[in-house]
């Protein structure tokens, strides 16, 4: 401006000052509501609300499906492992909002299902490390969602299925037996259920089914500890499985492992018996993966899968 003339005020000049003073405004607005939270408390996300799945394309690799309560699918372990469609979607449902973001926060306690199931995920990714996940979430009481859960897997191209669930009603498992039994080349991974309640005779679902495509696995820790196979009348255990880090090898004692871990590490290790193969049916891969198993001296010689051999698809 030269000496002696009034400076015009601009429309333009006028706008974009006045969008500076409005962020300055909220960036201080911002800045004093962060102030006054705890430090310890951080922010929470509304509950219904879920984190878009990360992009990315599918991995390949064997399909292992997980029917549970839910994932951290933004998990760094877990992220670049979902299977996915040509599109890049992530191939996967929540059967309780009815949508592909099968979700649960591992922020949780760790004994919330949610957390625990995040775990399980990678404990299979991490046992088969060419395996890629169909995460399905469902309400484990509910008998019609499990059900529909094991038919949804019969769209995708898993066929292997990890259901670390359990429950001594066995109405909760009559739709779910239905969709067994339209799904006969899928390996469906059950666990024998509660290590007390298997200890002391109580059936547990669904594994007192005798599905005829199951394996029913258990913990080698729990089940020893209890005198699970010495009993008279007990219950089918067609694997044990030892903890990560174990083996059944003189002079290395078995790490311990629960229920929910033994069908992880069992649908790992299955996806790992799959490896380089045309695609076995259920009955074949389930003999495949017992046939890699070390025979326990003792009653019944249950098959015990060793985790030196095979964990982490070492063999490959």
């Amino acid at each position: 401006m030269r000496e002696g003339e009034a400076e015009l005020l601009s429309p333009t000049r006028w706008y974009i000052g006045t969008l500076a003073a409005v962020v300055l405004a909220f960036a201080l607005c911002e800045t004093a509501l962060a102030q006054t939270l705890p430090p310890q408390h951080p922010v929470i996300r509304m509950p219904g609300t879920k984190p878009p799945v990360p992009v990315g394309v599918d991995p390949g690799g064997t399909a292992i499906a997980l029917i549970a309560t839910g994932i951290d699918y933004t998990h760094p372990e877990i992220r670049d492992r979902l299977a996915r469609d040509g599109e890049g979607e992530i191939i996967g449902y929540d059967l309780i909002d009815n949508d592909n973001r099968p979700y649960a926060a591992t922020s949780l306690p760790e004994n919330h299902d949610g957390a625990v199931d995040t775990l399980l995920a990678r404990r299979i990714l991490s046992t088969y490390r060419h395996a890629r996940l169909v995460p399905v979430r469902v309400d484990p009481k509910d008998k019609i969602m499990l059900a529909r859960a094991l038919a949804f897997t019969a769209t995708t191209p898993a066929r292997i299925v990890a259901v670390p669930l359990w429950g001594e009603s066995r109405e909760t498992w009559e739709f779910f037996q239905q969709a067994a039994d339209q799904v006969p080349d899928h390996l469906l991974i059950l666990p024998a259920g509660g290590a007390d309640a298997v200890a002391q005779g109580r059936e547990q679902f669904p594994a007192a089914l005798n599905l005829k495509g199951a394996l029913i696995v258990a913990a080698v820790k729990e089940t020893l500890e209890r005198g699970t196979l010495a009993r008279p009348g007990a219950p089918r255990i067609d694997a044990l499985m030892l903890g990560r880090g174990g083996s059944w090898f003189p002079g290395i004692v078995p790490t311990a492992a629960d229920a929910t871990e033994a069908v992880a590490l069992a649908a790992g290790l299955a996806a790992c018996a799959q490896h380089g193969q045309p695609q076995l049916g259920a009955q074949e891969l389930r003999e495949r993966l017992l046939a890699l198993a070390v025979r326990k001296e003792g009653p019944r010689e249950t098959p015990v899968l060793d985790p030196l051999c095979l964990y982490g698809g070492t063999r490959y």
